[in-house]
């Protein structure tokens, strides 16, 4: 039995070291120069095209992005907001406001900047629409909704689906 051992022993041991051997004799990859693939260069914490916002907080501006949309899409009744039972008064509407102006601040470029105009009109629009006290159904509301969902349906995969 203890012949067997050592047998066994005396194999890995070449076994192993020709491995080692081999290794050593193979050129070493130069990394550097090699290009990198498309999901090793996108920087998640910027705004990506065709990534889905799910994937929080990976994809923390596409995510942002998601939730402006979805925010937006209340003051043109393409979303539903459980409220208690009460109507949305205009502290809600400036509350919502808030936070879409919050989310599309958040939102971060590339040197690329792919879309920035489209992000600086929609943060106007919503500017414009908390200076102005505007009320539900003031035309400013789809104004800014589409311009965000444009935005969302443009960048993310997985987008907020309006309520018919």
């Amino acid at each position: 039995m203890r012949k067997l051992f050592v047998v066994f022993g005396l194999l890995l041991i070449v076994v192993l070291g020709s491995g080692f051997f081999v290794l050593s004799k193979t050129p070493a990859k130069n990394t550097e120069s090699e290009p990198k693939s498309q999901m090793e260069s996108i920087q998640p914490e910027v705004l990506q095209r065709g990534v889905d916002p799910n994937t929080y907080p990976k994809y923390e501006s596409n995510f942002n992005l998601y939730f402006a949309h979805l925010n937006s899409a209340i003051f043109v009744d393409k979303s539903k907001v459980n409220n208690g039972g009460k109507s949305l008064n205009d502290e809600d509407y400036k509350s919502i406001l808030n936070e879409i102006k919050k989310n599309l601040s958040e939102i971060k470029y590339d040197d690329n900047g792919e879309k920035k105009p489209e992000l600086d009109k929609a943060i106007k629009l919503v500017d414009l629409a908390i200076q102005n006290n505007a009320k539900k159904g003031d035309q400013i509301f789809e104004e800014i909704h589409q311009t965000i969902h444009d935005l969302d349906v443009y960048f993310n995969t997985t987008h907020f689906v309006d309520d018919k």
